[in-house]
């Protein structure tokens, strides 16, 4: 036997199979940021109709603010542990800087001044590892075995459910409702077991955020059937609907909820890793012993950074109301193009109903329409099927491409829709 077959026949089946490695195999994202990487080899210097431009991945490409990455300096400078294991408790007052849980608190009850809970250090622990380190390690090792049902409502993202993360725990997949105009996770769900809901509200990738009554009816169900809401709330400071609330603001979260928040998108610091979950004190006590196991703690000075930025919602208010200037010229292009398409009222992202073909042509699947935007028109997006539907998903996280002539963001959309409306699409 060959070493790369014994190797295979030791791990395939905790990664995917026995075709783990095969092209295409990976995560979406990184399928999709290869496939770009070589088209962009193409692009031609001066020529805008040339570029490859991505709407692809939401991921932020402004910077953190500077300021942020002074205060993470001052700490490494002032700090005698500054190079060594935060674990549990994230940087410790002294000096100039102050309890990391303490930080957190008075930023929830400055964030969320509606909310009935009295915000304290032992409401909330920050994640190493932001929201997505909460999803694959801590939350499943807390809430999913053997007689869990995890409910996923899809499309979303799909890190806990990964047969990596979700241990022995059963999975239903569940579709959203759209009524013509909003997104909701379905509140007639019926399932066996101890159901544990992934609630990623406001959605990626829809937009969709919830309302008091939307909060209020998911609550009566999670009573009503004894579940759990592991609630991802990762865009919730990029709201651009007033009537969207976070699930803080509604009495008796703390019943039902666990809540996942961090700096990623706000504060345009997805790099940073630093992030916090929200719970009732009996439940952070018992997420503080998994992350004790699980974890060394994050490099001080980034958690010294990821506070600054709490300490400063301007700078989360100006990031906001940028992506929002993005969204909207975005959905006036779009609708100029033919496609049917909202203002989300959260995120980084529009999601629309794709074509159903071009010039006539009907393509064969999800798939295949992405690769005809992305190889044919230079427009690189996300796909997904939602029941016999295909759906386009549009990132205002675009990037200018000034070797092409477009220098700025607008200047991308404005090419973007010049493309589209050259198309004869079948919708």
């Amino acid at each position: 036997m060959s070493t790369d077959a014994a190797w295979r026949g030791r791990v395939a089946e905790r990664v995917g199979g026995a075709e783990f490695d095969a092209p295409g195999g990976g995560y979406a994202f990184s399928n999709v940021l290869a496939e770009e990487r070589q088209l962009a080899q193409d692009n031609r210097a001066n020529e805008p109709e040339s570029a490859l431009l991505t709407l692809s991945i939401a991921d932020p490409t402004w910077k953190m603010h500077p300021k942020a990455m002074d205060v993470a300096r001052a700490y490494y400078e002032e700090s005698l542990d500054a190079t060594r294991y935060t674990d549990n408790s994230g940087v410790r007052a002294g000096g100039s800087f102050r309890d990391t849980h303490e930080c957190l608190a008075e930023h929830l009850t400055r964030r969320f001044p509606d909310s009935e809970t009295d915000f304290t250090p032992g409401w909330v622990q920050y994640s190493p590892g932001s929201i997505k380190r909460a999803l694959s390690e801590y939350i499943p090792t807390l809430l999913l075995e053997s007689g869990t049902t995890l409910v996923f409502p899809t499309p979303g993202y799909p890190v806990i459910k990964s047969p990596l993360n979700r241990y022995d725990a059963d999975t239903v997949d569940v579709p959203l409702e759209y009524d013509g105009a909003r997104w909701t996770i379905p509140t007639d769900i019926d399932v066996s077991g101890r159901p544990v809901v992934y609630a990623n509200i406001p959605h990626n990738p829809t937009g969709a955020g919830y309302t008091r009554n939307d909060w209020e009816n998911l609550l009566a169900w999670a009573d009503d059937r004894d579940a759990i809401l592991v609630v991802d709330e990762a865009y919730i400071d990029l709201g651009y609907n007033s009537d969207m609330v976070s699930v803080l603001e509604v009495p008796g979260w703390e019943e039902r909820c666990v809540v996942l928040q961090s700096v990623s998108k706000g504060w345009n610091a997805t790099g940073l890793r630093f992030g916090w979950m929200v719970a009732h004190p009996t439940l952070i006590k018992a997420i503080r012993k998994i992350t004790d196991v699980k974890d060394s703690g994050m490099f001080g000075p980034s958690i010294a950074a990821g506070l600054a930025c709490l300490r400063h919602p301007a700078w989360a208010e100006e990031t906001r109301s940028g992506y929002e200037r993005l969204h909207r010229l975005l959905n006036d292009g779009l609708a100029r193009a033919g496609f049917s398409t909202a203002m989300p009222d959260a995120g980084l992202c529009q999601f629309t109903p794709a074509p159903k073909g071009v010039d006539g042509r009907p393509f064969e699947d999800a798939v295949a329409c992405a690769q005809w935007f992305r190889q044919e028109l230079r427009v690189s997006l996300m796909h997904y099927t939602v029941g016999d539907d295909t759906w386009l998903r549009w990132a205002v996280t675009l990037k200018p491409v000034p070797d092409c002539s477009l220098p700025s963001e607008e200047s991308v959309i404005q090419e973007v829709v010049r493309r589209l409306q050259e198309v004869n699409f079948d919708f």
